[in-house]
């Protein structure tokens, strides 16, 4: 059998001022298109925050009106408790409070860097999702019940809603920054 001719192999070194490879450009490219990409999201932090805040309200009132859905179908109250760094939810379950048995529900949530969440003016508490979905809350005065207020606030933008103790409304963009 014969070898099949190859073309003979050029073992010179390339020269200085030849320019450079397409692998090298495309090198070059990517780590170019790299870079642009951190400085462009680092730079763009304002409207992400706002996007983080809307999400985190919207996030919320979904689960506020899950849990009081379960609390009315289970004729069981629940619990929403919120700190400084996030908030969960609890359900009265054999006489104690426990994790709530849904998982969405019962994974504790932390906010999003840069938000800051507040229920009735307040950064840490608890409030009790009755199951005749009524608010849990009322004013002294008078006894009448109120909705739940609640605020995500972050660098340049505060989103506000209601909780009635059955759904979230008012949705509300304002300048005001929570304390």
């Amino acid at each position: 059998m014969k070898r099949a001719a190859c073309l003979p192999r050029d073992n010179r070194k390339r020269r200085s001022d030849a320019g450079l490879t397409l692998i090298e450009t495309l090198v070059v490219l990517v780590i170019v298109g790299v870079m642009a990409s951190v400085i462009g999201l680092s730079v763009s932090g304002g409207n992400r925050s706002a996007a983080a805040i809307e999400r985190e309200a919207t996030l919320l009132s979904v689960r506020l009106e899950r849990a009081s859905n379960s609390a009315m179908l289970n004729g069981t109250p629940a619990g929403f408790i919120w700190d400084m760094d996030g908030y969960g939810f609890l359900s009265f379950q054999d006489g104690a409070w426990a994790v709530h048995p849904d998982g969405v529900l019962g994974a504790p949530h932390r906010l999003d860097q840069g938000v800051v969440m507040a229920v009735d003016g307040q950064r840490q508490g608890q409030y009790l999702m009755r199951s005749d979905m009524l608010p849990s809350k009322a004013q002294p005065e008078t006894g009448q019940l109120l909705a739940m207020q609640v605020a995500f606030s972050g660098a340049d933008e505060t989103v506000a809603f209601l909780f009635d103790g059955v759904s979230a409304s008012n949705f509300e963009s304002a300048d005001v920054r929570l304390p």
